[in-house]
């Protein structure tokens, strides 16, 4: 077999779709031990030059191939071992336009309206820092105030935002220890 294919994350959905996990030549029903191949050889690796085959199929052809399905990043890994640790469903659309709809459709923040601005759903301990995807973890905010926010730097789990380093909370408790003189 020759080197990798490189296909996007979108072509590589479309052709699970379309073949619905199975060798596009056989029929195998086992989307894990599935390869794409450039149709057209030297073509694009948009869906539409792309075939998903099991390794019988695909055994005497040559040319770059990839996995039909990827393998997870870090943080998906990572989102799954923490979710899986504190029983939290995964954090998916319908749940995310749920909690949203929850929570009044505006930013916890500055309060405004999801009409208004982009909201998204934002991670109070982040999920490389052992967060889940729990109700109590999470926070609606609109685009302007989740691309604001910074973890502490005092590291107490908080945030910050920017451009302080640190959290109110730790500015209040390093000016009481500067006023009672400790």
């Amino acid at each position: 077999m020759g080197d990798r294919l490189h296909v996007s994350g979108g072509a590589r959905a479309v052709v699970f779709k379309r073949s619905r996990g199975s060798c596009e030549r056989c029929g195998l029903e086992w989307p894990w031990a599935l390869y794409l191949f450039a149709v057209e050889e030297g073509g694009s690796a948009s869906s539409a030059n792309l075939v998903a085959l099991c390794g019988a199929c695909s055994a005497l052809r040559p040319g770059p191939f990839a996995p039909l399905l990827s393998q997870p990043t870090l943080r998906e890994r990572m989102r799954a071992a923490n979710n899986r640790r504190s029983g939290a469903l995964p954090l998916n659309a319908a749940r995310r336009r749920k909690l949203i709809a929850e929570r009044g459709g505006c930013c916890e923040i500055c309060g405004v309206s999801g009409s208004d601005r982009q909201l998204d759903v934002h991670h109070r301990l982040g999920i490389l820092r052992g967060g889940d995807d729990s109700e109590t973890n999470l926070l609606v905010l609109c685009f302007a105030c989740h691309h604001h926010l910074q973890p502490c730097a005092a590291g107490c789990g908080r945030w910050a935002k920017k451009p302080a380093m640190v959290c109110r909370r730790c500015q209040d408790q390093g000016r009481l220890i500067r006023w009672s003189g400790g």
